[in-house]
């Protein structure tokens, strides 16, 4: 390993060599710069013209709607929808707003039947009351 010096071919800073043999720049980043330059360099590039208002850009093309674009964005959403009632079970697959609105109903609602008490002698059936926590009997005629 060399213990001296070797300026980058890059940037010029001085630099201590990490590989055994010659090495021209000081970093990755020196030697990719280094080699954009080059290949820049290769190519004949056209003179800049300035302008006082801002950069002139061309206008960019509006892709059209085409009849096979919507045909192969409807294959594919067909496909994606196969694949995930195939593959995924019901109880790993991502609730849907109905999903979401019954448990919302669920939440919202008083009172809960209770299927282990018998029913009062006039017929009504218990109940759970949120509201109150208590244990109430709702007759089904209203």
């Amino acid at each position: 390993m060399d213990t001296y010096f070797y300026f980058c071919h890059y940037c010029g800073k001085e630099y201590t060599p990490k590989r055994r043999n010659f090495q021209k720049y000081c970093s990755n980043s020196c030697r990719t710069n280094a080699f954009m330059k080059r290949k820049n360099a290769a190519t004949v590039a056209l003179p800049s013209i300035t302008t006082n208002e801002s950069t002139i850009t061309k206008p960019t093309k509006i892709d059209t709607m085409s009849l096979a674009g919507v045909g192969n964005a409807a294959a594919g959403v067909l496909a994606a929808n196969l694949a995930t009632n195939l593959f995924i079970r019901e109880e790993n697959k991502p609730a849907t707003k109905k999903d979401l609105q019954e448990v919302k109903d669920l939440l919202l609602t008083r009172y809960y039947p209770i299927l282990n008490l018998s029913q009062h002698l006039n017929g009504a059936k218990p109940f759970y009351d949120l509201d109150t926590q208590q244990v109430v009997y709702l007759s089904n005629r209203r």
